[in-house]
């Protein structure tokens, strides 16, 4: 007689890994106000994080087009083998809010004081066995430097380990030659969990990244938000 446990126990343990369904609400809206006079921030009354939309395509293209020589050398770019291909904002667009309708992705967009100013992207989010995800993001020049992404994170970050969505673990991937966005993470108290090799093709290379990461029994009690009205 064949062994059966073997295959049972492998498609049990992908249920876990990869079960299907939904498990937030979307589409959803963060925001902060009162910002600056709360000390979050420098300069912004309200910070917003809503989901990306088509018909944010010329404000999208207006700041990326601004702003390409600083943002290329961290740019995620496709390998020359990939069979994906790269299609239109609006198939972007589409693309991302069908993942996060299956709850895979949150696609949000960064406004200031309601003015498009980046984005913040949660992807591979992963539920069963795992409840994980990563976070990526930009910000425009006219507000770098300013505190307004590492607020943006963290809002981010509360929401993703909160009762809300009930995610365990955060991470987020960074080039270890770029400053600022490793000061975002350090200045949220995030681990760094060392250097992984040729994490992601980036500006037409394979590239390493440091990864920083957060687990839910390791968040400050009052939000990370509320750690940066105590920095």
């Amino acid at each position: 007689m064949p062994d059966l446990r073997l295959p049972t126990a492998i498609g049990h343990l992908g249920d876990l890994l990869h079960p299907g369904g939904h498990r937030f609400p979307w589409p959803e809206v963060l925001t902060e106000s009162g910002v600056s006079a709360r000390g979050l921030a420098r300069g912004p009354r309200t910070v917003t994080l809503r989901p990306i939309r088509v018909g944010d395509e010329s404000a999208w293209r207006r700041l990326r087009l601004a702003d390409d020589a600083r943002l290329t050398p961290w740019e995620a770019t496709l390998p020359p083998d990939s069979p994906d291909a790269l299609g239109s904002f609006r198939d972007y667009v589409r693309a991302q809010n069908r993942l996060a309708r299956r709850g895979e992705a949150m696609p949000f967009v960064l406004e200031v004081d309601g003015v498009f100013a980046g984005q913040v992207s949660v992807s591979s989010i992963r539920w069963g066995a795992l409840e994980c995800a990563s976070v990526g993001y930009w910000i425009g020049a006219p507000w770098e430097g300013r505190g307004v992404m590492t607020l943006a994170v963290a809002m981010v970050l509360d929401h993703l380990l909160g009762a809300r969505v009930g995610l365990h673990r955060v991470e987020i991937d960074v080039r270890p030659s770029n400053a600022r966005s490793l000061a975002v993470c350090r200045r949220l108290g995030l681990h760094s969990e060392g250097v992984r090799r040729g994490l992601m093709h980036i500006n037409g290379q394979w590239a390493d990244h440091v990864t920083f990461a957060v687990v839910a029994e390791d968040a400050p009690a009052g939000g990370f938000v509320g750690r940066l009205r105590q920095v």
